[in-house]
């Protein structure tokens, strides 16, 4: 997203963004360093917390909300792992976005790039809706890389999302006030109301407002019968009941079907979640 206010489309936006970003992070409850990785399609910022001498773990978050949304994993497994919360390139968060991301295999080469200088030959991944799209394409085209996946609600890929998720997200373009950004999106995905989720729906939404879109994101595509089969590595795959993206029972009933384990999981596939 360019040197210039990171991809904002001024100082003052930027400055609003951060402000919003820096009340977020009073939510983390434990230690946590930021690191940045510089790769040929921007520099990565990258949230690292929990125990350094236990198993690594990396996260991608859903789109725009940043690694911020990791806060509660961060408590509960900081003690058990060595946790890394990337900001993936291509959105309004910390990490800059320098290069044109328009194939999926974009993708693949900077998390790649990022995974060498980390010195991961092969890591367990966890994704969260788009993050999740993010994890089962890298794992489709890396699956020497990854160990394992937790994915979380994930983004297209297995079921096509929705008509009012696209409209819904068309107005947060269009029209990107408090309102259609925080109560008529925001608000609309989360089917369990807290009160810490207006922290980050205010990051969303200083982001969604402020940002200046230079360069070409990939968005999450469905994959196909064949690359799914491709995910013979121990898969986690969960989503809530109420889910409003698609239907979560078809999604899985796809994914039971698709989606090989590995021989020490007798499924690989948990059910829906209560909520």
């Amino acid at each position: 997203m360019g040197d210039a206010y990171k991809g904002f489309k001024s100082k003052e936006g930027y400055e609003i963004y951060q402000t919003a970003y820096n009340e977020m992070t009073k939510l983390w409850d434990v230690q946590f360093k930021r690191e940045t990785i510089s790769t040929s399609f921007g520099d990565v910022s990258i949230i690292v917390a929990g125990d350094q001498s236990k198993e690594p773990l990396v996260f991608f978050h859903a789109f725009g909300f940043s690694s911020l949304e990791w806060y509660k994993c961060a408590e509960r497994l900081a003690d058990d792992f060595e946790l890394y919360f990337i900001d993936v390139l291509g959105e309004f968060n910390q990490s800059n976005t320098k290069e044109h991301l328009n194939e999926r295999e974009d993708y693949d080469s900077w998390i790649t790039e990022v995974f060498d200088q980390l010195q991961f030959a092969s890591v367990s991944i966890i994704g969260h809706s788009n993050g999740g799209w993010h994890a089962i394409n890298y794992a489709c085209l890396k699956p020497d890389r990854v160990k394992s996946l937790v994915i979380l609600s994930p983004a297209a890929s297995i079921k096509r999302m929705n008509i009012s998720f696209y409209f819904r997200l068309f107005f947060t373009n269009m029209i990107p006030s408090r309102t259609i950004v925080i109560k008529h999106f925001c608000d609309w995905l989360t089917s369990i109301k807290k009160p810490e989720n207006q922290k980050l729906f205010e990051v969303y939404y200083n982001g969604q407002k402020f940002v200046q879109w230079e360069y070409v994101m990939t968005p999450p595509k469905l994959f196909k019968d064949q690359e799914l089969e491709k995910l013979t590595m121990p898969v986690f795959l969960a989503v809530g009941k109420n889910e409003v993206i698609y239907n979560p029972y078809k999604m899985l009933e796809r994914a039971s079907e698709k989606i090989k384990s590995s021989n020490d999981y007798s499924q690989g596939i948990d059910p829906v979640l209560p909520s």
